[in-house]
């Protein structure tokens, strides 16, 4: 049987061509997924143990809940004398703090300009410094400075050179002193690092004030015991961490991302194997139902039912094996040929070259020869049971009639599906209704094809002799009609789904969220303040009505990480969304505060403890509760000036909310921009943000998954090339006795172009009826559990598009086969049997 096995698979080299491309095509994309996903993990986790090995015990910010406005935690800092009090602690060797704000190199004739680059104190502790000297020295005295390989590169600099450098208090002339790297890489952050020594970096970078936003600790004595000494001295906001510890959370916090990546991507690479499933059974099936004479002939001489099952598995067997090794190498060219385009394109993924593990290389493998191997069996037990005798007798068409129990099944789990779906009372309810309505489709299958046939029978009509030929074509073959199209429906289905679904919960989120007023501009400086000067340039752009300025910190209210406002409120009121649910802005007097409306948060009449970055500390009694608005998240908590003032000192203003004339944002937003582009600290954002930000990153991940989910209705188009290919194999005397009573080479191939049409018809119709039906499901059933009020939005512009694609596909899908349909000569095909 292994000779036999082997023998039939070389035999019927030509009719595996395509099912080794769709097993190619899927394994190729799952290994390239891998090779890629594990090259980022590698590169993140590995520059965390460069930038963070030698670290003993770190204080560094305790987790903090991050509003829609962003973590107020990024804005606590250690003071100089809480540092100096945790450094000098017993066993502490060596010391680094972090400190980084944005710089930028305004633009220099011939020179592009780096607008976002990072400034960072420079660490003079080397075995704590993640950065190495390329050429040059160390930044020592105010005015020298030291830039990445990358960024000295870019922007024409080397050791030597005379730059002007923008920060946070202004522009400064410096000197180049020397060019750094990151391991392997230019940089260690995204856009560039300049680093600044101590002489200058808090000046440049932090308004003056000597603070640190982490701390990091180099000792002599065991980790867990110099994280027991500093831990009382850490200040509210921060904790403190063995360096083990540490290093675990930010391997954790970098590679996660990488991590979440692979696991989506392998998802959608099984989807195109499961997809390529259908392709592969469907391929046995018509190869099975070409060769029954054959296995008939060997039955006759002998072999047992059970020989025969085992010969044809171990094609499949053969075939997987062959295919899987054939993706590997497919999945390890595509990974080079991603990561080229991503560079093309200017997307630079972390680290360098391919590691080419076992793990992947074995999965890859396991997974299309399985699949195969499990593609074959259906088709293999239906040759096995075929009497000898019918097998000679019979052609290698399927029947059209189909069980009444197979319609029974079918029926029944269509019904139950729906109905969970729509009137599940748990997630996991519907979610299994979801699965019963999907397998029952696919069980209904060929009833689908011939009810579509009949309902295409119309629209063949105007082409004539071919248009109705292609339609009993489809009919003739329900079985593998059905087969054939379910590997396209799989692929739209999940396409209109998400589609349908992530448009009606992306419209409901941010239709919501635009029912929240906020300022039309806030104005937001990191690091460095919002003067006079900058107010004035702002408020004399054109429709620019006023700009309200306030001061903000970040301190601890309770021992949670929060901001905290001071201004002109009335003032504030007219350009914002300020609103009290209780008490109002006259109950602000000296020593107390407003805070935001919260389950389980202060309540009015409450005390709270109220600390700021050095560790000074008020306790406040609320007078007030903010509703939480989009601009109340901005503000945080809000006191008088005096108590401001008496708990953080006479601080600059921070932030602004700016207030255009109606209608003029579009006018105004470029050069709002502008103004904010020439400083690094300043950023200008439009008020509702948020909904912006919320319908692109919906929009984002429609178009990212849809793009992915094309990769399974790529293999589908390779199905359908298959099967038309083999039944066009199959019936190569039914065209020949065609082409001999007059039809023309060209209308022979309009039929098979035809007959492609209505397959893939067949499933993108199919599929956008159960993706729609099943979003709406989705969507009814949310609105049901939850006590919500999405509703349903139908994407029409893009359900079109599926449908145009769909169709599209089906066409393009028969040119290969149409061209083979009238290559053999006419006497030759009316001879074939």
């Amino acid at each position: 049987m292994r000779t036999l096995a082997w023998r039939g698979v070389r035999n019927n080299l030509g009719r595996y061509v395509a099912t080794l491309v769709a097993i190619i095509t899927g394994v190729g994309f799952f290994t390239a997924t891998t090779f890629v996903s594990d090259r980022v993990i590698s590169s993140l986790e590995g520059d965390v143990d460069q930038q963070y090995g030698n670290v003993d015990a770190a204080v560094v910010l305790a987790d903090s809940t991050a509003d829609l406005s962003g973590d107020p935690g990024k804005d606590l800092k250690l003071s100089a004398r809480q540092a100096d009090r945790i450094t000098s602690v017993p066993g502490v060797d060596g010391s680094a703090g972090l400190l980084t704000a944005p710089v930028a190199f305004p633009p220099r004739r011939g020179h592009p300009s780096a607008k976002a680059a990072t400034g960072r104190l420079w660490i003079d502790d080397a075995e704590l410094n993640p950065l190495e000297l390329t050429s040059g020295r160390a930044p020592k005295g105010a005015g020298e400075v030291a830039v990445d390989r990358g960024l000295a590169e870019s922007v024409d600099l080397k050791v030597g050179s005379r730059v002007k450098v923008a920060t946070l208090a202004g522009a400064f002339d410096a000197t180049v002193v020397g060019v750094t790297k990151f391991g392997s890489a230019d940089a260690l952050d995204q856009d560039g690092t300049v680093s600044v020594p101590a002489a200058a970096a808090f000046d440049w970078l932090n308004s003056g004030q000597r603070e640190y936003q982490a701390l990091y600790l180099r000792g002599s004595v065991d980790q867990a015991q110099l994280e027991r000494e500093i831990k009382p001295l850490t200040p509210e906001g921060y904790t403190a961490q063995t360096g083990e510890q540490f290093l675990t959370d930010q391997r954790e916090s970098t590679g996660a991302i990488g991590r979440y990546l692979k696991q989506a991507l392998q998802a959608f690479a099984l989807l195109a194997l499961f997809v390529g499933a259908f392709v592969i059974y469907n391929t046995f099936s018509v190869i099975v139902a070409q060769r029954l004479r054959e296995l008939a002939v060997l039955a006759a001489i002998g072999a047992t039912p059970k020989q025969i099952k085992r010969s044809l598995r171990l094609e499949g067997l053969i075939i997987g094996l062959l295919g899987s090794a054939l993706g590997v190498v497919a999945g390890l060219v595509l990974t080079f040929v991603l990561i080229a385009v991503l560079k093309a394109v200017g997307v630079e993924l972390p680290g360098s070259g391919i590691k080419v593990g076992l793990a992947p290389v074995v999965q890859g493998i396991l997974l299309g020869t399985v699949i195969t191997f499990l593609s074959v069996n259906i088709p293999a037990r239906r040759a096995a049971k075929t009497e000898p005798i019918e097998a000679l007798r019979i052609s290698a068409v399927d029947a059209t009639s189909f069980s009444r129990r197979r319609k029974i099944t079918a029926a029944v789990l269509v019904v139950l599906g729906a109905g969970g779906l729509v009137a599940g009372g748990s997630w996991a309810a519907i979610g299994f209704g979801a699965l019963l309505l999907f397998v029952g489709v696919i069980v209904a299958g060929p009833f689908i094809a011939l009810g579509g046939a009949r309902l295409a029978r119309p629209l063949m009509k105007p082409f004539g002799l071919e248009g109705r030929l292609a339609v009993d074509n489809v009919a003739r073959n329900p079985g593998r009609t059905a087969t054939t199209a379910n590997a396209l429906l799989i692929g739209v289905f999940l396409v209109t789904l998400v589609t349908a679904a992530g448009t009606s919960v992306k419209d409901f989120a941010v239709g919501e969220l635009k029912k929240l007023q906020s300022a039309d501009f806030i104005i937001t400086s990191e690091g460095g303040s919002i003067d006079p000067q900058l107010q004035a340039d702002f408020k004399r752009i054109d429709g620019v009505k006023a700009i309200t300025p306030f001061r903000r910190e970040t301190v601890t209210i309770d021992g949670k990480v929060a901001r905290l406002s001071s201004g002109d409120i009335p003032a504030i009121q007219k350009v914002a969304d300020l609103e009290f649910a209780r008490g109002s802005a006259a109950d602000l007097q000296p020593g107390t505060i407003a805070v935001t409306e919260a389950d389980g948060g202060p309540r009015l009449g409450a005390r709270v403890r109220v600390t700021d970055s050095t560790g000074k500390s008020q306790t406040l009694r609320v007078s007030a509760l903010l509703a939480p608005t989009i601009d109340a998240q901005q503000i945080g908590a809000l006191t008088a000036e005096p108590t401001f003032a008496g708990l953080v000192g006479r601080t600059a203003p921070t932030v602004a909310f700016l207030d255009v004339d109606s209608g003029a944002q579009t006018k105004t937003k470029d050069a709002i921009e502008a103004r904010a582009d020439q400083r690094p600290d300043i950023t200008a954002e439009e008020g509702n943000v948020t909904g912006q930000l919320v319908s692109s990153i919906f929009d984002f991940v429609i178009n990212a998954v849809n793009g992915l989910l094309g990769m399974s209705v790529i293999v589908a188009l390779i199905g359908i090339i298959n099967t038309l290919s083999l039944s066009i194999l199959e019936r190569r005397r039914e065209l020949g006795l065609l082409r001999v009573v007059g039809m023309l080479d060209g209308r022979v191939q309009r039929m098979v172009r035809l007959e492609s049409l209505v397959i893939a018809g067949l499933g993108t119709f199919a599929g956008i009826a159960l993706g729609l039906f099943s979003a709406w499901a989705l969507i009814f059933s949310i609105d049901r559990i939850a006590e919500a009020d999405i509703g349903f939005s139908l994407p029409i512009g893009q359900t079109l598009l599926v449908l145009v694609l769909g169709l599209g596909l089906g066409l393009l899908a028969a040119l290969i086969p149409a061209r083979r349909s009238t290559r053999l000569d006419v006497l030759e095909a009316i001879q074939a049997t």
